[in-house]
């Protein structure tokens, strides 16, 4: 896609292993824009659509993708198009299917950066596997019981990477299984680390996509009860923004300010004080790691990685995203420390960063884990 933490994700581990002479190629099988965050990372030349590849490649799908756009009122660019009704009926998928396997035949080791659940990714591990080509998956998502039940072809993955060793037990049933544990770290981090720590509880920020799991409208729904006297500040996008905004439409105290860029991000960072998670379910999120680099206070749900990450802290502020009387709760908590309580509890937060989440710390886990396939045998 255009933006979120798996579109920097990929682009960082992209832009870490080609530091090392590696050549590294980007295969995206959902449609972006030349705007999408992971040319912050990589060049266009690197990157590739499967739908661009499969509109070049395929006369038939071509024709039916013009008269698809022909048809459509929204006019997005024409690969967008390719994936239609009729086409899915004269064998997109299988062609899709191939053309990722002659993908595959290309490279030396395969990192795919998805959820479990992903279409394509059981069928592309499995031919990976066929021919004798080492496949990691880096997973995006908390995984779910629903997952666990693909036993077969998870056991032909070379290795798993996971944002947390809670989310790397889930697949403790396989019987080969193969697995690290890298978490996030920011891509803005010397401005992060640049600014000063605070010492006050008043303007909070949310970063994220507008999508149910986040939690943005339970969010807004509880900040709009128990809010007094504090500020919130969305910053994102996504299918629930039309719903967000018509919930907020009479509230003073509360700021939607849509897609932001990276660089804007970091201005709304540095004017909070706190920065929400309301997460249903996460792997990560990014969003904590930049509060922890940025030194502010984190509120959030026991969502993915963030319980490890402050599992050292006094940054436990933690509420129930069903539970409305519990955010009411870490806000009373919260209005009652100290300056000085919570300096204390942003320096450690940014303490831990340094200690355990450093931009060049992720690179050389990420790189000592694919090198390290990359010189191994092939498998017998």
């Amino acid at each position: 896609g255009d933006f979120g933490g798996r579109e920097l994700e990929t682009g960082f581990i992209a832009k870490t292993l080609q530091q090392d002479q590696c050549e590294v190629s980007v295969i995206s099988t959902t449609n972006c824009s030349l705007n999408s965050q992971i040319f912050e990372f990589i060049e266009p030349y690197q990157f590739k659509v499967l739908d661009e590849i499969l509109l070049k490649k395929n006369l038939l799908f071509k024709v039916l993708a013009q008269l698809s756009y022909l048809k459509s009122g929204e006019k997005k660019p024409l690969s967008h198009y390719v994936s239609n009704t009729f086409s899915k009926k004269l064998g997109y998928k299988n062609y899709a299917v191939k053309t990722l396997r002659g993908i595959v035949e290309e490279f030396d080791v395969i990192l795919i950066c998805a959820q479990i659940s992903s279409a394509y990714v059981k069928g592309i591990v499995e031919y990976a596997y066929g021919i004798n080509k080492q496949v990691v998956i880096r997973t995006s998502s908390k995984i779910s019981e629903k997952d666990r039940l693909h036993k077969d072809w998870l056991e032909k993955v070379t290795l798993f990477i996971h944002h947390s060793e809670s989310n790397a037990s889930r697949l403790s049933f396989l019987e080969n299984y193969s697995y690290q544990v890298i978490d996030q770290c920011t891509y803005r981090e010397e401005p992060m680390l640049r600014m000063d720590v605070v010492n006050s509880f008043k303007n909070i920020l949310f970063v994220g996509r507008f999508s149910p799991e986040k939690g943005i409208k339970e969010l807004v729904t509880y900040f709009k009860i128990h809010g007094e006297g504090l500020n919130l500040t969305i910053v994102g996008d996504g299918p629930l923004y039309s719903e967000v905004e018509a919930l907020i439409t009479t509230e003073s105290n509360i700021n939607l300010l849509g897609y932001k860029s990276q660089d804007e991000v970091l201005e709304y960072i540095k004017a909070s004080d706190a920065i929400i998670i309301p997460s249903f379910k996460e792997s990560g999120p990014l969003a904590g790691l930049e509060a922890m680099a940025s030194g502010r206070l984190i509120i959030s749900t026991k969502v993915g990685a963030m319980p490890h990450r402050l599992k050292n802290t006094l940054n436990q502020f933690w509420f129930d995203i069903n539970d409305a009387n519990s955010l009411k709760d870490v806000f009373m908590k919260l209005k009652g420390l100290t300056k000085q309580d919570i300096k204390n509890i942003t320096q450690k937060n940014r303490e831990i960063y340094l200690a355990n989440y450093r931009k060049n710390t992720l690179e050389n886990l990420y790189k000592n884990s694919i090198f390290s396939l990359l010189k191994a045998k092939p498998r017998d």
